[in-house]
């Protein structure tokens, strides 16, 4: 099969002047690298006819079904648990895309509660995902690129510390390279989110018991020759590099890398990949009887949007909407779980301009190939959800979850 992200690549770079560095059909190019050289592209010039795959997308009935949750009625618990899904490049169009492509359906309806949330960065621009993600992770604006530290050069504690002060679990979910912005963003800080080996290094020392994603290529296959799976092992840390090996996890401290880059893209990988790594993730840090924090990024549909892909699109959002239904009905069956569902900006300047829910049928434009200043939805179910309603600042996330769990 051939590598469309490698050809674009490839096209991209050579535009750009950049070295084209041959590789393998194993070895795609990473997907940052393939996102920063789109960056660098003109917007798409309007009234160009694009394949009908980009611009619309049918289903003939459902992807799947959305229960009824019931939410949780037995005795009233202290809250333990936070599970926080972050749809990257995920507005409101994103979101309609898929209510009307399942056929107006969505767990994200089922919400207890919604909000909205401000994604500007430190300077008030348009925001990029390290940015946006540290807002998220530690209550602090910051410029583009930065990950848990501002110009001046001021770090700051992401909230995985305070999780692991209050005795809890903590865990990474991610469909990219776990260096990449939003998982980093929650495990270390540092300068340039584009230093992915510089960042995995750090990773050794973050405050996070459970990784799962991509990205193995700078933990095992580095440059400087470093085998820092070694040094995880040596950490007491189980590793994994296949599903089977996943499956078999037994600890809440592992590392599971799946994919040298970043993971396939929908449907070619199917939801099996965030299944398995949301229903592991579950599993062993709900151990804890002191509860966990777990971060689930939907990180594809900041691609599709920079492709422009409306397909691609769609089928992220169901994706990442399986997971919400997830996270929703663990916290139903608990009582002392609050999710909370948000995005760390918009991807595309995505528009419906077409379609209906009785077909299935979405028709869309997108008006850019980079972020826009859309403000993005804010969802939350379970204890504490009703702090999540208004509009604000990104950095509320933060500030409300600790409110929520009662953290001065």
């Amino acid at each position: 099969m051939r590598n469309p992200s490698r050809n674009l690549f490839l096209l991209l770079a050579s535009g750009l002047g950049l070295p084209a560095v041959a590789q393998t059909p194993a070895q795609p190019p990473a997907r940052s690298a393939v996102i920063e050289a789109i960056k660098h592209q003109p917007n798409p010039a309007p009234l160009v006819e694009e394949p009908l795959y980009k611009r619309e997308y049918t289903a003939v009935k459902p992807a799947y079904a959305v229960p009824t949750l019931k939410p949780y009625t037995g005795p009233k618990k202290p809250l333990k648990n936070i599970i926080l899904l972050i749809g990257d490049g995920m507005g409101p169009t994103q979101v309609t895309g898929g209510l009307i492509a399942n056929h107006g359906q969505l767990y994200m309806q089922q919400a207890q509660a919604t909000g909205l949330s401000i994604t500007c960065n430190q300077y008030g621009k348009i925001t990029d995902s390290a940015a946006s993600a540290t807002a998220m992770a530690t209550g602090h604006k910051t410029y583009n690129g930065a990950l848990g530290i501002d110009s001046l050069g001021h770090t700051f504690r992401t909230i995985m510390w305070d999780a692991r002060e209050h005795s809890k679990s903590t865990g990474l979910v991610a469909g990219c390279e776990l260096t990449d912005a939003t998982p980093a963003a929650f495990a270390i800080t540092h300068p340039d989110r584009n230093q992915p080996e510089a960042i995995a290094a750090k990773f050794l020392a973050a405050p996070i018991d459970f990784m799962y994603a991509g990205g193995l290529k700078y933990f095992a296959h580095r440059q400087d020759d470093v085998d820092l799976l070694a040094q995880y092992r040596a950490q007491g840390y189980q590793v994994a590099t296949t599903p089977a090996a996943v499956q078999a996890l037994t600890s809440p401290k592992a590392i599971a890398l799946l994919a040298e880059t970043g993971p396939p893209r929908m449907p070619e990988r199917t939801a099996a990949y965030m299944n398995l790594g949301v229903s592991k993730a579950l599993d062993l840090l709900s151990r804890n009887k002191n509860g966990f924090f777990l971060m689930i990024e939907g990180s594809q549909i900041d691609d599709a949007g920079h492709f422009n892909n409306t397909t691609y699109n769609v089928q992220e959002v169901l994706d990442f909407d399986q997971q919400v239904g997830r996270a929703f009905a663990f916290a139903a069956a608990d009582g002392e779980t609050l999710v909370i569902v948000t995005a760390d900006h918009e991807t595309g300047g995505y528009s419906i301009i077409d379609g209906g829910m009785a077909e299935g049928q979405v028709t869309a434009r997108f008006s850019t190939n980079k972020h826009s200043a859309v403000i993005v939805p804010v969802f939350a179910y379970g204890p504490g959800s009703e702090l999540f309603t208004g509009m604000y600042q990104n950095t509320e996330i933060y500030t409300r979850i600790r409110q929520a769990l009662g953290w001065k």
